[in-house]
């Protein structure tokens, strides 16, 4: 079993169980969720399938199911509504603030699902509420972010430049109370490019967000961003993304998948959704139309891609340097939105700082030299 099956690509046979228990209808889910707690159930749920124990408690609560674990599993739902109130509530002023001020805003991921596709708010945990902004006013609302005592959570250049905007997709914020928000200035961190984000502007749909009338993305485009976000290696086992992807499609069976696969094949993403829808329906009977997969799996893929998804997929494969640097070419190539890579060669330097969350060419220099000294070696960079 390689490291995406053991630590968050693709669920172990035990996530799969505890999947079962969340999605399936009739006497499957309370057969499953019995098979997991002999497996060891709760003494060893790993992070991942921690966060789906709301969703699991509200499938078999509304099958009638009384089990042994019932209460604390309706204790873990009412935590996970608590905590997701207190967030909105935190977060309501912000969002407030950008309603005001008529700035674009979507919800996506979790917040979004949460009122679209769940039974209920409590039934998808979360830390952060996912916002889409226009790249074009992304730096100014960072700093108004900073201003008003918000501070980023992870890396950030010591100066923002607009370059920061075209190769990253989006920063973690929190704010001095304790709310955070995610703000994306591009959809897909696949690609940060205005062109990628045209599917989440374009059909959005009206969600009202603690009494805030806002906007989300349309349900091809969520499962786009499910797809693309999920399929990838994670120390938290991301399988939340599959129940999210299931909820999504029995919400909303109607699709756009010739869109879906064009969007796909036109911005060279194509191993990440093929594996993804390809999972969903043979696992979870997901109505996906056979023609949609045939699309996917007949669309030409660059070597470039495949290198990419491949390191994604399963980051700790022995992989020689020219793997490596394919990936990184393929997420900075879909970030020209078509422009000729060797006119804007020399963005591709900026765009390995930024990968590697260094400050100068000098510092990427002493990280590459290190990769390649390992890599003599005999050692993993």
């Amino acid at each position: 079993m390689n490291a995406c099956q053991t630590a968050g690509c693709l669920p172990t046979s035990a996530q799969m169980l505890l999947l079962r228990a969340a999605l399936s209808e009739g006497p499957e889910a309370p057969a499953a969720w019995e098979q997991w707690e002999r497996k060891g159930g709760l003494d060893h749920a790993d992070d991942g399938s921690f966060r789906l124990l709301p969703l699991v408690y509200s499938n078999l609560a509304a099958q009638g199911y009384k089990g042994v674990q019932s209460s604390t599993l309706r204790g873990v739902h009412r935590q996970a509504w608590s905590r997701n109130q207190v967030l909105f509530h935190q977060v309501r002023p912000l969002l407030q603030e950008f309603h005001t001020a008529r700035t674009p805003i979507l919800l996506l991921k979790g917040a979004a699902l949460a009122f679209q596709v769940y039974p209920d708010a409590g039934c998808r945990p979360m830390r952060d509420v996912d916002v889409l902004v226009p790249a074009s006013g992304a730096l100014q609302l960072w700093e108004k972010l900073e201003s008003a005592g918000w501070r980023a959570l992870y890396w950030r250049p010591r100066s923002l430049r607009e370059s920061f905007f075209r190769f990253r997709h989006a920063m973690d914020f929190e704010a001095p109370e304790g709310g955070r928000i995610d703000l994306h200035w591009h959809a897909l961190n696949l690609c940060c490019h205005p062109r990628a984000d045209e599917l989440f502007w374009q059909d959005a749909l009206p969600l009202e967000f603690q009494g805030i009338p806002l906007q989300t993305c349309s349900p091809t485009a969520h499962l786009l961003n499910l797809c693309a976000h999920g399929i990838v290696w994670s120390e938290t086992p991301p399988i939340r993304w599959i129940a999210d992807a299931v909820l999504l499609m029995r919400r909303f069976p109607s699709l756009d998948w010739d869109r879906l696969a064009g969007v796909a094949s036109g911005l060279d993403i194509v191993p990440y959704l093929h594996r993804a829808l390809a999972f969903l329906r043979s696992n979870f009977g997901a109505p996906i139309p056979a023609e949609a997969l045939s699309r996917l799996e007949g669309a030409a893929v660059s070597a470039a891609a495949a290198a990419e998804f491949a390191r994604d997929s399963d980051p700790f494969a022995l992989r020689t340097a020219w793997q490596d640097l394919l990936s990184f070419y393929a997420r900075w190539r879909r970030s020209l939105g078509g422009a000729s890579p060797i006119r804007n060669s020399a963005g591709f330097v900026r765009h390995l700082e930024y990968a590697f969350e260094l400050d100068s060419a000098f510092a990427l220099a002493r990280q590459l030299a290190r990769s390649a000294f390992l890599r003599l070696a005999g050692r993993r960079p």
